[in-house]
């Protein structure tokens, strides 16, 4: 009898043993399964604008991720691992947006997603991201819709399009005394959500509407036709809501009609792009910014120190209008990157690094606004500044502007 509990027992043993090898090697197995993420090698993905007209904001997004990516690699990686940034030139085109967001997930199976592009190319596959339950953290769409329904999944460096019409609206109110606002926008998903976000706070703040507002579709060159109906509105300020390229023409030709409105414009003008566009006639425009300098003279050591590595980059020269706030929005960005992988350490999970995304309090990124994430909210900042155009047709923190936050 004895000899047979003792057979049993070591077969139990022995079953025991077998077992928990199973479950060991089944546990690592799905440790290792975390997409994106090897014993050596974390794979970050981006789409992003590279050619086109607004492809500034795409090459100044890739370089910036790529310097901070260099940087890390160069110390080592992130809990011994290091990053590789996969990046599909998306055009500003939804339809080349979407093959790139499902080669970035279905074929090159990235862990995260970093900067995006423009709000008509970053909505149409918010679906897509949603479904794969992937971190996206998004550098360049302002759009509310990004962000609305709330989601686990997204989180933005910079102030949304609310918080840019918010600080705006304001501006001219407070600041220069506006009493018959017009506006002019782009009838793309971000000129659309910027006029919804002026007209919206125009009303519940100061009780006013807008004496005109005029539309454009994004291949127009010629606005003739909307300035001279606004002219007739005989507003004393005009919000030109559009990319720099377009602004920078719409503020030459309303000029021409002597449309004697102030101009302001919204968050995406504010690139040399729309001095190319304007000439003299962009001397005194207005425009909301999102960083709290100007990345290509302040003297914060982050951007200081971005500058540098950028003209490394660049055969030690700066490119044309560079750097510009998505240069600083997308480095930002790949700030906040780090400071959560590092904070995960080796067990590397998406949920895990949401987590630690979320519990981000004032981070600095050293060339942003400082970021603030929790469960319930995933917009980082709503801080924005006024910058304008000098005699010397730079931009610049406008002096009024400064002086009022002393």
């Amino acid at each position: 009898m004895s000899r047979v509990i003792g057979k049993f027992r070591g077969l139990t043993s022995v079953s025991v043993l077998v077992v928990s090898l199973v479950l060991l090697a089944f546990g690592t197995q799905q440790a290792a399964a975390e997409k994106g993420v090897t014993d050596t090698e974390i794979r970050l993905g981006m789409w992003v604008p590279l050619s086109g007209p607004i492809s500034l904001l795409g090459n100044s997004t890739r370089d910036a991720v790529n310097i901070w990516v260099k940087e890390i690699n160069d110390k080592g990686g992130i809990a011994g691992r290091k990053l590789k940034l996969i990046a599909y030139d998306d055009a500003a085109s939804p339809q080349e947006a979407q093959a790139a967001i499902r080669r970035l997930l279905n074929q090159d199976e990235v862990f995260m997603l970093i900067g995006g592009s423009a709000s008509g190319s970053t909505l149409p596959v918010k679906p897509l991201i949603l479904q794969e339950k992937v971190p996206f953290i998004a550098s360049i769409s302002s759009n509310m819709n990004l962000m609305r329904p709330f989601s686990r999944y997204i989180f933005r460096v910079y102030a949304n399009e609310e918080n840019q019409a918010n600080g705006l609206i304001d501006w001219m109110m407070q600041g220069e005394n506006i009493k018959r606002p017009a506006i002019i926008y782009n009838s793309n998903d971000y000129g659309v959500g910027g006029y919804n976000a002026m007209k919206e706070r125009l009303k519940s703040k100061y009780n006013l509407d807008l004496v005109a507002a005029e539309r454009y579709n994004a291949t127009d060159q010629d606005f003739s036709a909307q300035l001279l109906r606004i002219k007739a509105a005989n507003p004393d300020g005009l919000l030109v809501f559009s990319f720099a390229a377009e602004a920078g023409i719409i503020t030459r030709q309303a000029k021409e009609l002597a449309l004697t409105a102030k101009l302001f414009g919204g968050g995406g003008t504010a690139t040399p792009l729309f001095q190319r566009g304007a000439g003299d006639a962009a001397k005194g425009f207005e425009s909301v910014f999102t960083m709290p300098e100007m990345p290509e003279t302040s003297q914060l050591p982050g951007m200081a120190t971005y500058r540098e590595r950028l003209k490394e980059m660049h055969s030690n020269a700066l490119p044309p209008g560079r750097p510009s706030e998505y240069d600083m929005s997308a480095y930002g960005a790949a700030k906040i990157t780090e400071a959560a992988l590092q904070k995960v350490g080796r067990n590397l999970t998406r949920e895990a690094f949401i987590d630690a995304v979320e519990s981000l309090k004032n981070f600095d990124t050293t060339v942003t606004f400082p970021v603030t994430y929790s469960k319930e909210s995933h917009e980082g900042t709503d801080k924005v500044t006024i910058i304008r155009v000098g005699d010397d047709l730079r931009w610049q923190v406008d002096p009024a502007f400064k002086a009022k936050q002393k």
